[in-house]
């Protein structure tokens, strides 16, 4: 005789403020919890940041778990040069955010304008090295 049990194991969502919690992040972290809002999108990624995250982490090894997620997701789930630039049309500061998986503000656009920096030479430039940050391809496009 076979007994088969089926179970099935639903997943509770797990919100930014449980992780802040469970890690015990300074809620005035404000960086730090942009940046994982902006590479921890969906469910899936927050449950396995917490599974990877080691046991009362530091404040580096959380850094370094986000930047690595942040790396694979570039590489695995990159948002299309012409997906973002269609995004970027509409809401400016959440393209780049998908885009460079990265915090972004409002003062980053404020300086692109200021230093008239191109768009289209954000997108190059993100092309040639597809993990870099905003705020160095900001650097590199005002200073060259």
């Amino acid at each position: 005789m076979t007994i088969t049990f089926n179970l099935f194991v639903q997943k509770v969502p797990l919100k930014f403020e449980s992780i802040i919690t469970k890690l015990e992040i300074n809620p005035k972290a404000h960086g730090l919890i942009a940046n994982m809002k902006a590479v921890l999108t969906s469910d899936e990624l927050r449950y396995e940041f917490m599974m990877r995250i080691p046991h009362k982490p530091s404040g580096s090894n959380i850094h370094a778990l986000l930047e690595e997620m942040r790396e694979e997701q570039l590489t695995i789930n990159p948002i299309t040069d012409e997906a973002f630039l269609d995004m970027y049309m509409l809401n400016p500061v959440a393209a780049l955010i998908q885009y460079f998986k990265h915090n972004v503000v409002p003062a980053h656009i404020d300086r692109m304008k200021q230093w008239s920096i191109n768009i289209n030479d954000i997108v190059k430039l993100k092309r040639m090295e597809n993990n870099i940050h905003l705020n160095d391809v900001l650097e590199r496009l005002y200073f060259k």
